[in-house]
């Protein structure tokens, strides 16, 4: 029996199929260009995360130069008021309101600020109101009390009052902005809109009388109106009527007897009976000056005497000729309380250019309130003189 070596076994691989071979190294490589890309994709992670993360604190930026910026625009402080206003008009445009609220603006800065933003209803708002509010307050140059050392010495003093001011916007306007500010108005009791009518004159730093409606010398032809004082009424009634006459004249320096109609008073009016006396002290203990037509009115009471009148409602020629007969012809300097109603276009014309004409230089306008008073027994009823004629309404 003849010897045989012993056969060595194929191992797995070989023991496998071609197909079965190619499979394994097929698998083998997918796995490995799996295992690569997970790799490389895991390594690319880390600078895209940096990437994301660092543009996130650049919208921060921007903010910081706005508080600069707003400091730079203080100036001044303003009112609280006036900042909370502005605050409020810059909401709409401004991208950070929160900003300009909590600085203090200058008033300047607000105005400036509320014309920026002209689609602001409340922006506009706030610039009118800080323009109209000031004109609208009373005036505090008027004198309070006689001025008598103001008066001068070598020239002709003359207080003017204009009657029946504020019956017409135009005209109204055209006495505010053409006759001087020393000239006074009268003003009816009986205007709608008095109050305004008062804080307008007051505003251009004039003196402001309210008529006081009472029954005058011939009631026949003139009404005085359903407040009127008088013949007829009661004590309690001329009490009543006096109230609402001071109450439509808050704010007046004074009230009168005469009106835009003229001197209704003298020769029977109920200014010039014993019982207009009670009437009388009422207006004085209100602090309140009286402005009489005439010397004929019997005035006892701290106020004033007209001693000139001149009719508005006349023609160019006769307007000129009254108003150069006003001065004295001897060239003494004397005082002239002119009293001019009622108001029309061709009276403000001849007085504007009488006042800043030629004879201009022989006098001076002064309020009424300088002429004022204890009682008519004082030196200004010897204006009344047949050289300086009264020209009666």
């Amino acid at each position: 029996m003849q010897n045989r070596p012993a056969s060595s076994r194929p191992g797995l691989w070989q023991r496998l199929p071609v197909i079965g071979r190619l499979l394994i190294a097929f698998w083998a490589v997918l796995l490995a260009a799996g295992a690569g890309a997970t790799a490389f994709l895991l390594h690319q992670q880390k600078p895209i995360v940096v990437a994301k993360a660092t543009p996130q604190s650049k919208p921060h930026l921007p903010a910081q130069p706005t508080s600069p910026a707003s400091s730079s625009i203080v100036s001044t402080p303003a009112q609280k008021e006036t900042t909370v206003a502005a605050a409020g008009a810059q909401t709409a445009a401004a991208p950070v309101p929160a900003k300009p609220a909590d600085a203090t603006l200058p008033t300047a800065a607000t105005t400036i600020s509320a014309k920026a933003a002209p689609t602001s209803p409340a922006g506009s708002a706030a610039a009118v109101t800080q323009q109209t509010l000031p004109p609208i307050v009373s005036s505090a140059v008027i004198p309070s009390q006689p001025a008598s050392a103001s008066l001068p010495t070598d020239k002709t003093a003359i207080a003017i009052v204009l009657q029946g001011f504020g019956y017409s916007d135009a005209l109204t306007y055209d006495v505010l902005s053409r006759i001087p500010a020393p000239v006074a108005v009268g003003i009816s009791p009986y205007v709608s809109n008095i109050s305004d009518i008062i804080a307008r004159a007051h505003a251009s730093h004039r003196e402001v009388y309210v008529t006081l409606p009472m029954q005058s010398a011939h009631p026949e032809r003139v009404d005085e109106g359903p407040h009127a004082l008088g013949y007829g009424n009661s004590a309690a009634d001329d009490q009543r009527e006096l109230e609402w006459c001071l109450t439509r004249a808050a704010g007046a320096e004074g009230l009168t007897d005469a009106s835009e109609n003229g001197d209704d008073q003298p020769g029977g009016g109920y200014a010039t009976s014993p019982d207009f006396s009670p009437i009388a002290s009422a207006i004085s203990s209100r602090g309140l000056l009286y402005l009489t037509g005439s010397a004929q009115d019997g005035r006892h009471t701290r106020g004033m005497t007209a001693t000139a009148w001149i009719d508005g409602d006349a023609d160019t020629t006769t307007l000129d000729s009254r108003l150069a007969a006003l001065l004295p012809q001897d060239g003494k300097p004397a005082k002239i309380l002119l009293m001019v109603g009622p108001i029309t276009p061709v009276m403000i014309d001849r007085l504007a250019n009488w006042l800043k004409g030629p004879a201009a230089q022989n006098f001076v306008v002064v309020p009424p309130s300088v002429f004022a008073d204890s009682g008519v027994s004082n030196d200004q009823a010897a204006n009344l003189s047949p050289s300086n004629p009264i020209a009666p309404l």
